[in-house]
């Protein structure tokens, strides 16, 4: 910026480049144009850009507010009006360092386990495992661990051992997160953002770990949290009415669960699956004939019918469906 486009700038929001000491957003309250002298400006800092090295971090608490004179050559345009308060931008560019940070921690770690598996082809290596490595959880507890992670276009979960990911967005699983040291469950509600049980919202970050028990991936519970509440009641009724609990259940084909994950641009799915249920001398088959239709404007067309049998020759049918006519 020289000093004619300076003048045209007074007022408005500009970036001041302080070095080491950071970037900064100000607004541009005065140009000073000495003849034959370098041009300079006095600066209101309104907000962090960028936060300074590590050894000038004093000067984040130095420039809050302050106004300064600097340089024209440190003065350059703003392409955004400033609508954020200082703090906010400060604590804005300082995560992003942290999670710029982390990012790098996680590239070397993954060089230093890939070096490590090519040196053991050699000879045993003597090396200490990575910090990620020893903060993995253990895999025989009955949860699946993941990181949470943020792309530009969505918030996802990737599973450290494999490197799985599990999309948020529309996802039917109950998280759990850490809150205060403790592990709560939660539900996704958007952004970086979790709902517990109590409606209140939690913020996590990148790189936070969440964890699923390894029931939700069980098919039968995946059957079971698919159904809603009044079908999935009614079918429980049935259950004790012929001696049954969940827990006799061993087998289960839920076709439901394949089609919902092979759904990409379907809104129309209908099947049955198969369960099977057993005790000492006596088994329950079931039949679950289902029909789905999603609507983007209007609430979806769920249609389930029960029939269940016992090896005995006892029957009982149960149909629900949240509309009055089939033709919905």
């Amino acid at each position: 910026m020289n000093r004619t486009e300076a003048l045209k700038h007074i007022g408005s929001t500009i970036l001041i480049d302080k070095g080491k000491e950071g970037t900064y957003f100000g607004r541009l309250e005065e140009v000073f144009t000495p003849p034959k002298k370098t041009w300079s400006g006095k600066v209101t800092i309104l907000g962090v850009s960028e936060p300074p090295d590590l050894e000038h971090a004093h000067s984040l608490q130095e420039l809050k507010n302050a106004t300064v004179t600097v340089p024209g050559s440190k003065i350059k345009k703003s392409e955004m009006e400033w609508d954020l308060s200082y703090e906010a931008s400060a604590c804005q560019a300082v995560q992003q360092v942290i999670d710029d940070i982390h990012k790098q921690v996680e590239t070397y770690n993954q060089s230093a386990a890939q070096w490590r598996e090519i040196g053991s082809q050699f000879g045993a290596m003597d090396v200490e495992k990575t910090p990620t490595e020893e903060n993995t959880p253990l895999p025989d507890e009955p949860y699946v661990y993941y990181r949470v992670r943020q792309s530009k276009e969505s918030v996802y979960l990737e599973e450290e051992i494999n490197r799985e990911t599990l999309e948020l967005e529309g996802c039917p699983f109950e998280f759990e997160i850490q809150y205060k040291g403790k592990w709560i469950a939660a539900s996704y509600a958007y952004a970086l953002t979790f709902e517990d049980k109590k409606g209140k919202k939690h913020q996590v970050k990148e790189y936070d770990w969440v964890r699923i028990h390894t029931n939700q991936f069980d098919p039968f519970t995946i059957l079971l949290n698919e159904l809603e509440q009044p079908a999935r009641e009614s079918f429980m009724r049935d259950l004790q009415a012929f001696g049954f609990t969940t827990k006799h259940m061993v087998d289960c084909h839920n076709r439901l669960l394949y089609e919902l994950l092979q759904a990409e641009g379907m809104a129309s799915f209908k099947g049955v699956n198969f369960i099977t249920f057993k005790k000492t001398g006596k088994t329950l088959f079931v039949q679950h004939h289902y029909e789905r239709t999603l609507y983007e404007d209007q609430p979806d067309f769920v249609y389930d019918r029960f029939e269940c049998t016992t090896d005995e020759g006892k029957r009982r049918i149960a149909t629900y469906t949240n509309a009055y006519t089939k033709g919905h």
